[in-house]
């Protein structure tokens, strides 16, 4: 499904949620992720998959935001951080589960 700038526009709810090298196009995180909560059935996730700050490849250094940000944000939305894997060469990848 491709997104607005608004809303995750899903047409029902989602067992998960995949955002790859996005996050840091999303204005309104906090806003924006607050919403998509509604669209997660229970025990859903959102995995969030963005370049770290010192890869060589990727936006412009200036526009990346650090997994720790990230996962501060995705707490205000309304979520915990249940998982970060280091797999990926030169991005961060982290999964959250909405809180109740």
């Amino acid at each position: 499904m491709q997104a607005s700038p608004a809303s995750a526009e899903l047409p029902e709810k989602v067992d998960r949620v995949l955002i790859v090298d996005t996050y840091h196009h999303i204005e309104d995180r906090i806003a924006y992720f607050a919403r998509l909560r509604d669209s997660i059935k229970p025990g859903g996730q959102v995995a969030i998959i963005d370049f770290t700050l010192d890869s060589p490849v990727g936006p412009p250094k200036n526009t990346r935001i650090p997994a720790e940000q990230v996962g501060a944000e995705m707490k205000r939305a309304g979520y915990a951080q249940i998982a970060q894997h280091g797999f990926l060469p030169y991005q961060y990848f982290l999964v959250f589960r909405p809180q109740p």
